[in-house]
């Protein structure tokens, strides 16, 4: 009987602590979800960047919801398809904000979609978190709900001339795809290039899904620069890079690693003999942080993977998620003035959300140490104390060559 008994007590025990987890972990369920809004390019020109994005950002949400959630609460990711364009983008925003009711809007990849979304974010009093990099995203007055989770075009432009720079090249010419984002970096490329005793011999400017590059690539090419400058995409630089390895010119390619990497599509759509020494460009410590390495185990992809969207997706989640904690509300008026004391903090670096949770609510000090790069904000929402990563595509395989410091 002894036996039985003890087995009785061992059995009631185990009960008893799952039916308390079982009650925490339903009363957050039973509250209403936090919902944020993820309007990602699942169609249209960003269309190879969408799923990446929303991947994040549901994995975030899950690694967060595991733990408990935030303030007692569940994370509930609503996506949209803004289909690469602003005209979609705004009815997306609005139905996100007015009908599924989301706190923040993330993930906004392209600047044209993030410049027509943002009147309407700060009209509704929304977060909104863009990986768009045009420079007018974080100017005026945006009412400290405008935070941008990428370096912004003239940052990127000043990269690129660095590098180019650091690389010997004396004479550079620019192809760019005429887009606000990468428009924006061509004057601060010019500029940073000049002021390092560089020369730029040409500025030539192409359109998005044209059906031949040749004409402008001759242009170009013809002159022999040193380096060739492509602020592009990945559907625009493949078909830029097999024309010059047609051509068989050879000055120095430098673009995004979004549109020279990208989990490893830019050498699948080119192969690896055209991809052979193509210099791409990425704030760190993208492929090498830990946060990083969390995004990578969340989401399932093999170590070594460089993919930037992603990884800047799940940061907005996880930066979300600790401001609301720590501002103890869900509404953006309040959370967004913990941003920037999310990551600018004095503390320990806190790579995991669930770390940084527990925390606030110890009333621990930390910073959150980001998975694209270890970054800090400026007061009007712009990322600043970035490095930037050189990389080389060598045997079909991104290899980080030197960064800009």
């Amino acid at each position: 009987m002894g036996c039985k008994t003890g087995w009785t007590r061992h059995w009631v025990g185990m009960a008893a602590c799952m039916a308390l987890s079982l009650a925490a972990h339903g009363a957050a369920a039973a509250q209403e979800p936090i919902r944020i809004g993820l309007l990602a390019p699942l169609t249209g020109t960003g269309g190879p960047y969408g799923k990446e994005e929303e991947d994040a950002a549901k994995a975030a949400a899950a690694h967060i919801n595991a733990a408990g959630g935030v303030l007692g609460r569940l994370l509930e990711i609503v996506v949209a398809d803004d289909e690469s364009t602003p005209t979609a983008g705004v009815a997306a925003a609005r139905k996100l904000i007015d009908v599924d009711g989301v706190v923040a809007i993330a993930g906004v990849w392209s600047s044209a979609v993030s410049l027509a979304v943002r009147p309407v974010a700060l009209e509704k009093g929304v977060a909104l978190l863009p990986v768009g990099s045009a420079d007018e995203l974080t100017e005026g007055n945006t009412q400290g709900l405008v935070w941008r989770f990428q370096t912004n075009g003239k940052n990127w432009g000043r990269a690129f001339a660095n590098v180019a720079a650091k690389d010997g090249a004396k004479t550079a010419s620019i192809l760019v795809l005429q887009t606000p984002f990468t428009l924006s970096t061509v004057k601060p490329f010019t500029e940073g290039f000049q002021a390092q005793g560089g020369q730029v011999l040409d500025t030539v400017y192409f359109n998005p899904n044209q059906p031949s590059y040749r004409v402008e690539v001759e242009k170009i090419f013809s002159k022999k620069p040193d380096a060739v400058f492509v602020p592009s995409y990945i559907p625009e630089f493949s078909a830029i890079v097999r024309e010059i390895y047609r051509s068989g010119y050879e000055s120095k390619l430098y673009t995004f690693s979004h549109a020279a990497d990208s989990g490893g599509k830019f050498v699948q759509n080119v192969g690896k003999a055209a991809a052979e020494g193509v210099n791409h460009v990425q704030a760190t410590p993208v492929g090498t942080g830990q946060t990083y390495q969390l995004y990578l185990k969340q989401t399932r992809q093999p170590a070594g993977t460089i993919v930037t969207f992603g990884a800047n997706v799940f940061d907005e989640i996880n930066v979300l998620a600790l401001s609301i904690e720590k501002a103890k509300s869900a509404k953006a008026v309040d959370f967004v003035k913990q941003i920037p004391n999310v990551v600018n903090a004095s503390g320990p670096n806190v790579h995991d959300p669930v770390e940084g949770l527990k925390r606030i609510r110890a009333g621990q000090p930390f910073r959150y140490a980001g998975a694209t790069a270890d970054f800090r904000f400026a007061p009007n929402g712009d990322q600043i104390d970035l490095d930037y990563g050189h990389y080389r595509v060598l045997d079909g395989v991104s290899r980080l060559v030197g960064t800009t410091r």
